[in-house]
């Protein structure tokens, strides 16, 4: 990764930070806490439900990041996702919302309540340069997990393990994209 997109990803982390703000500011009418039950409370502790907020939309929100000096990632911004979260908001499209997809996306405000909103992006957007969307380790790990909790296959302690691999996702992201 080039020292020039580097520079332009820290850049731009202020906007977009404003922009997940003011996106969750808007919506904060609209956001429900979780249904907290099976299967999900057998995933979860309390806590994560009690801090976690879902929003249905017709259609995902994502940053304009190209507008922000990361034209890298316009393909990103037009993509429809059928769930994306920010901090601890996830938005849903409604008619989509399944335990696997809630799961997907509890899994990612684990990530960010364990990074933090700049280590989180710059992790993210580290991963999706590198590896593209489906092998961007953040998703990669919210997706094998997925799969692992529709087999009643999770880890033990599924937040000291999604923890320690975000740990390990970020120590190899900040070795390009340094601290925020």
């Amino acid at each position: 990764m080039s020292e020039d997109i580097v520079t332009r990803f820290h850049r731009a982390l202020p906007q977009i930070r404003e922009w997940i703000d003011k996106l969750l500011q808007a919506n904060a009418p609209k956001a429900h806490k979780i249904d907290a039950s099976p299967p999900l409370i057998l995933a979860f502790p309390p806590e994560v439900f009690e801090r976690t907020r879902m929003v249905l939309v017709d259609r995902t929100p994502y940053p304009p990041v190209s507008q922000f000096g990361l034209p890298e990632f316009a393909q990103q911004e037009s993509r429809q996702f059928d769930g994306i979260t920010f901090k601890n908001t996830f938005f849903a499209v409604e008619g989509h919302v399944r335990p696997r997809l809630q799961f997907h996306e509890l899994v990612h405000t684990v990530q960010y309540a364990r990074l933090g909103v700049d280590r989180f992006l710059l992790a993210y957007g580290y991963g999706l340069l590198r590896f593209g969307y489906e092998q961007s380790p953040l998703e990669r790990m919210a997706y094998n997990l997925e799969e692992r909790f529709a087999h009643s296959a999770l880890p033990r302690d599924l937040i000291a393990f999604i923890d320690q691999a975000t740990d390990a996702v970020w120590a190899e992201a900040k070795l390009t994209v340094g601290e925020p």
